[in-house]
């Protein structure tokens, strides 16, 4: 056989068929390469979907306190208080020596996490033992004794007491002619 060698029937139809399969796997793999470009990008969209998906639970969590918030405490002289397992908000309040003052006292916490289902608003030394059921809002209507000083209000029903550093707050009560400003948070 010489280069010049016809090609006969047999060696076409071979060179054909390899022709053919050859182009049929590269469409193939062309087809897988699309196929798993979209996979990637749809695994990419639903890792996006889940992440934003666990940042707005985590949200509502973190900050439901804020969105539910009770309106009734932005009634003008009346002081907006929550209790939950992490204290007082505010931590401090002020108040004038003689004046009644309306606290709005609410509570998101569920009964299981309170001693009896109750927060406790307690201070002695300013005739303040008051009872918030789980899940509640309440009115306390309190008239200032006349003995300005700094005062220590406590939870005595849950997450220890009064020796539990964070169920504390504390009332400043102010002279009687003193400026007021009331509901101001410690920070």
């Amino acid at each position: 056989m010489t280069d010049q060698d016809p090609v006969t029937r047999r060696d076409r139809r071979a060179a054909e068929r390899d022709a053919a399969h050859a182009a049929e796997r590269r469409q193939y793999r062309t087809a897988e390469r699309a196929r798993a470009s979209r996979n990637a990008w749809l695994r990419k969209i639903a890792f996006g979907g889940i992440v934003v998906a666990v940042l707005a639970v985590g949200g509502a969590l973190a900050f439901g306190d804020f969105f539910n918030r009770p309106t009734d405490g932005a009634t003008a002289g009346v002081i907006d208080v929550q209790s939950s397992m992490a204290g007082f908000t505010p931590g401090e309040i002020r108040v004038r020596a003689g004046e009644t003052v309306t606290l709005s006292w609410w509570t998101k916490d569920a009964a299981v996490h309170l001693k009896d289902g109750v927060h406790t608003m307690v201070s002695p030394d300013l005739g303040l033992n008051e009872q918030l059921p789980a899940e509640s809002t309440k009115r306390v209507t309190w008239t200032v004794p006349n003995k300005p000083g700094t005062y220590d209000v406590w939870c005595e029903t849950c997450c220890g007491g009064k020796d539990a550093p964070q169920m504390h707050g504390t009332i400043v009560v102010e002279p009687a002619s003193a400026a007021i400003v009331t509901g101001q948070a410690l920070g």
